[in-house]
């Protein structure tokens, strides 16, 4: 039980501000007589202090000075805890809770009814509350000891916005709100007024690029109120708001001062509390349709039901009309939402569909090429060739605009016109653009023939120069064999350029020899009557500098398997040395590898089959691509 004078303030302070309200209120609150006499019974009236009307252009509180757009809307719901947001105060700095703990939430939406005017609602309540009353004499008879726990509705609110103002215009923007509060709140536990509210602010605000400034100043009447040392019925109110776009589309920050003042004669601290707001919108859809708002707030002024510690989050959906090109027109009604364009073609720019360099709103032809000085509409063309007649110099026949009107003739009688033509005034085919085919070389083949055109040649060549690459007199296309020296005379039995004992034949794949490599018995010494064979094999050679050769040897399955590989490898690398040594051929050219009895070209079943598997194999490696294969048969 209290024995000492109470007084109401919202919460447990520990600033000289609370030490002051104590003092005021001791001398002339509720222990004045004119005062105590006056009081009220009653709790019809609002503690909670927290009333957001969710402008999403907005903070938490503070509204812009912006509506938000013919037929756009707004809907979403916050969710507040507010601590000690009611406490009675006594002699010597006693505190009691008269309301501990509150958690409310407010449920709104709004709608743009004309491009300046919106309509808003707002039903709050409160969610639980925790609280008691006193059993004081400060108190009358009948709230004294009362439970005020539980949930409680609050009285519903609906107003209108007009703005009056637009930044991109006046600077600034600028709106009005008008609003009324129904009494559909719970007057028993500090959560509605007994009659109807009227209020009404002016709302400001700014923009400086990623950040927004925003400032309301408004009014509330109330109905006559009197709890304790509290007499409502005028309230002064305004907040100043901030808002930072740390991430585009998806963070902002929000700052906020809120406070409010009750117009009376006794101004005390308990009547002027104010709230400064720290949080933030988030946005996860990567745009501004919908929004999550975090945030905490303290007392900085302790007053009339303003908590020691405020907490709050929510959600709103407000689909933007987004303006993608700033040409007035939003999204949703623009034809070209990226590129600007006038409102009579419906936000796109003028075409100019017949590309006469006119827009189509001025060419009086839009559908027809026209100079400009002709309003866009064509001139004549009487030979219909697309060349008007002032400029046609031929009007009455077709002709390209290339030729001014006239059609191209054939000077040299070519069958090319003289536009194509690129010589034309010399005959020449078709295939050579009408030029006559040159002789570069002066051989007496024209270069469409000349194989060689840059280098002279006799016909029976192509007008290519003849080659002998096995230099022995012979020109190639003469030579039966062009890869190996041989006589400069035909006999029966010899083709001229040919050795008089053929002993290789030249394909793609291989230098094929026409008799074996005999080598000592179970050596790898070559024996000398097979050293013509390899002589014609390096003679190919070195008429082929360009062809590389792998050097292979062979034995039959007879004797040790071992032995027959170590003798196989030995062989080819005899023939190897002997090219390189006896021909001056690059050994880069050549590999030599020996496989002993592991590759027989026939199977070893006779005497006569093992001795055709017992060889050497002058494979090619890389047959050169500009020349061809030769047989020297």
């Amino acid at each position: 039980m209290f024995t000492q004078p109470l007084t109401y303030k919202p919460s447990t302070t520990h600033t000289w501000f609370g030490y002051y309200l104590f003092l005021q209120l001791l001398c002339v609150g509720i222990l004045s007589p004119s005062i105590s006499s006056a009081q009220s019974t009653t709790r019809a009236f609002q503690v909670q202090q927290f009333r957001p009307w969710f402008d999403p252009r907005g903070m938490f509180q503070t509204q812009s000075g912006e509506t938000l757009g013919q037929f756009s809307y707004h809907a979403g719901f916050l969710v507040n805890y507010g601590h000690h947001p009611m406490v009675a105060q006594g002699g010597g700095g006693r505190s009691v809770p008269i309301i501990s703990h509150q958690i409310g939430a407010d449920f709104a939406a709004g709608f743009g009814i004309l491009p300046w005017l919106d309509v808003h609602l707002v039903l709050p309540m409160t969610l639980y509350q925790t609280g008691h009353i006193p059993d004081h004499p400060a108190f009358a008879d009948a709230d004294r000891d009362q439970s005020v726990t539980g949930f409680a509705l609050s009285d519903l609110k609906l107003g209108v916005k007009l703005q009056a103002l637009q930044e991109h215009k006046h600077f600034v923007s600028l709106a009005f709100m008008l609003y009324a509060g129904a009494p559909t709140g719970d007057t028993q536990r500090f959560n509605g007024e007994d009659g109807f509210r009227l209020g009404g602010f002016l709302a400001l605000s700014k923009r400086f690029q990623s950040f927004k400034l925003a400032l309301n100043v408004g009014y509330r009447y109330l109905p006559p109120t009197t709890f304790v040392d509290l007499d409502l019925q005028h309230e002064l109110f305004y907040s100043l708001g901030g808002r930072l776009r740390v991430a585009p589309n998806t963070l902002d920050l929000i700052f906020e001062l809120t406070g409010s003042g009750i117009l009376s004669t006794e101004m005390t601290w308990n009547k002027i509390p104010i709230d400064a707001y720290i949080g933030a919108k988030i946005y996860p859809l990567s745009n501004l349709d919908l929004a999550v708002q975090l945030g905490v707030a303290v007392g900085i002024i302790a007053g009339y039901g303003t908590p020691t510690l405020r907490a709050l989050g929510g959600v709103t959906w407000a689909p933007r009309k987004y303006d993608r090109d700033k040409d007035g027109l939003t999204d949703n009604i623009d034809r070209c939402p990226s590129v600007e364009g006038p409102k009579e073609n419906r936000g796109c720019p003028w075409p100019d569909s017949d590309g006469d360099g006119l827009k189509d709103n001025v060419d009086r032809c839009p559908k027809q090429i026209g100079p400009t000085f002709n309003k866009g509409c064509p001139l004549t063309d009487i030979d219909k060739d697309g060349v008007t007649d002032n400029i046609d110099r031929c009007p009455k026949q077709k002709g390209p605009k290339e030729n001014d009107g006239c059609p191209w003739g054939d000077k040299d009688k070519d069958g090319l016109t003289d536009n194509i033509d690129k010589c034309p005034e010399k005959s020449g085919p078709k295939e050579n653009k009408g030029c006559p085919w040159g002789d570069q070389d002066k051989d007496g083949l024209t270069d469409n023939i000349d194989k060689c055109p840059k280098q002279k040649g006799p016909k029976e060549n192509n007008g290519c120069p003849d080659t002998d690459r096995d230099k022995d007199g012979i020109i190639d296309r003469l030579d039966a064999c062009p890869d190996v020296p041989g006589v400069k005379v035909a006999t029966k039995k010899t083709k001229i350029g040919c050795p008089k004992k053929v002993l290789i034949e030249v394909t793609k794949e291989e230098i094929k020899i026409l008799q074996k490599i005999e080598f000592k018995t179970g050596s790898a010494t070559i024996n000398k009557r097979s050293y013509g064979i390899i002589e014609q094999v390096i003679s190919v050679l070195k008429s082929r500098p360009k062809m590389r050769l792998r050097i292979e040897g062979h034995t039959d399955d007879v004797g040790d398997k071992t032995f027959n590989m170590n003798l196989s490898k030995k062989r080819a690398e005899a023939v190897f040395q002997f090219i390189v040594t006896r021909g001056k051929i690059d050994a880069k050219r050549l590999t030599h590898e020996g496989y002993g009895m592991n590759k027989p070209l026939v199977p070893n079943t006779s005497t006569e089959n093992r001795a055709k598997n017992r060889r050497v194999q002058f494979n090619v490696i890389k047959q050169p691509t500009s020349t061809p294969a030769q047989n020297t048969k």
